[in-house]
């Protein structure tokens, strides 16, 4: 039996239901066997009371043992429960030897068998019957002269044609099981694809950052939180100087080592608020949030300062400095606005010597020194 069937079998609330079933049980047996025994032997009462009074006792001790085995050591045993049927069973059926319908008890604890959704379980319980009434048949002298050759076929038919019908039933849940299985897998796996290919509609694929359309999408949605909400929001273009002679001079796969260090240094200095993403080639993007243009100011700087002091062996042990370009967003101007002061930061940056951080003065900027509408930092270290 596969994983997903066995849990449900060791996990079903019927098991609960089946126990409460053999307490109502034994109430009935004992309805049950006064009744034939009133009318169908003609018994006196008070001969038959106290064998019915034993026997409800001991079915009680029986079914009180897996009830407390259940409840207080959470045991859910199926081969308990087919045991306690095929005992209920036993004791009806050597109560009333006489009367030869009873031994049709037994088709009880094939019934319980089905709920393990086992064939070779319910097989066992097969022969389990069929031995317990060839003992009781042995061991009752009433039972046998009871029990014509008619009857035991008809018996042992009984049986047999319960157990088939119990089989198919089994066959059929564990066949449907198997299909929700497998359905329930393939949509499984439907879904961890989509989810893998919308990361991979988002993420760039060697630095493993957001690209350039995501970015976008996500900038538009923070613009409209600005809107609503005063969400403060500064805009950097980061841009590796000189990136084409390196790809020139070291070839490109030490542009893409490099590439690799740039995206992580970015990631490790910036805040979990922040967004950072390839916007293309060599240029990176961050979006800072929650921050004010000095904070956004401080953390780029500390960037381009961390690349300025990382020495990359495959470059001669030199750096790979950038230049940032540095922007707050004014509300009321838009994604084109607040794209046109980054860029025209970054190009003064790269203008006047590169490796430094430039923020476009739309809005009050932190202390430094000043060039025409720009804070510019100096690459001298």
């Amino acid at each position: 039996m596969n994983h997903m069937l066995l849990e449900l079998a060791n996990t079903r609330q019927s098991y609960r239901k089946m126990l409460n079933l053999y307490w109502i049980t034994i109430l009935l047996t004992a309805v049950l066997e006064y009744a034939i025994q009133h009318l169908h032997v003609q018994a006196n009462p008070a001969d038959i009371l106290p064998s019915l009074a034993w026997q409800a006792v001991l079915l009680s001790l029986v079914t009180g043992l897996v009830d407390l085995l259940h409840r207080y050591r959470n045991v859910q045993s199926d081969w308990l429960l087919i045991t306690m049927g095929i005992l209920y069973a036993s004791s009806i059926v050597m109560m009333n030897p006489t009367v030869g319908i009873v031994p049709a008890i037994f088709i009880f604890p094939i019934i319980t068998s089905v709920l393990t959704f086992d064939t070779r379980r319910i097989a066992g319980v097969f022969a389990l019957v069929l031995l317990s009434f060839a003992l009781l048949y042995v061991l009752s002298p009433p039972l046998r002269l009871t029990m014509q050759p008619i009857h035991i076929i008809g018996i042992l038919f009984l049986y047999t044609g319960t157990t088939v019908i119990a089989l198919s039933i089994a066959s059929t849940g564990i066949e449907l099981l198997n299909n929700l299985k497998h359905a329930t897998e393939a949509k499984q796996e439907l879904l961890v694809k989509n989810i893998i290919m919308d990361t991979l509609s988002k993420i760039d694929a060697l630095t493993e950052l957001y690209n350039h359309k995501t970015f976008h999408e996500y900038l538009e949605k923070l613009i409209e939180q600005h809107e609503l909400n005063e969400l403060s929001l500064q805009l950097a273009i980061l841009d590796i100087d000189n990136f084409k002679r390196i790809n020139d001079t070291y070839g490109h796969w030490v542009g893409d080592i490099v590439l690799l260090r740039v995206a992580a240094i970015i990631k490790e200095t910036v805040t979990p608020n922040d967004f950072v993403a390839r916007y293309g080639g060599e240029e990176f993007a961050v979006i800072f949030t929650e921050k004010t243009l000095e904070e956004a100011y401080r953390i780029a700087e500390l960037i381009r300062q961390r690349l300025y002091v990382t020495m990359h062996p495959e470059l001669d042990s030199k750096s790979a400095t950038i230049s940032i370009g540095l922007q707050e967003y004014v509300k009321g101007k838009g994604k084109e606005a607040l794209f046109k002061g980054a860029d025209a930061s970054l190009y003064e940056a790269k203008r006047t010597g590169k490796n430094k951080t430039v923020v476009h003065a739309a809005s009050e900027p932190p202390a430094g020194s000043y060039s025409p509408g720009f804070l510019v930092r100096s690459s001298a270290e």
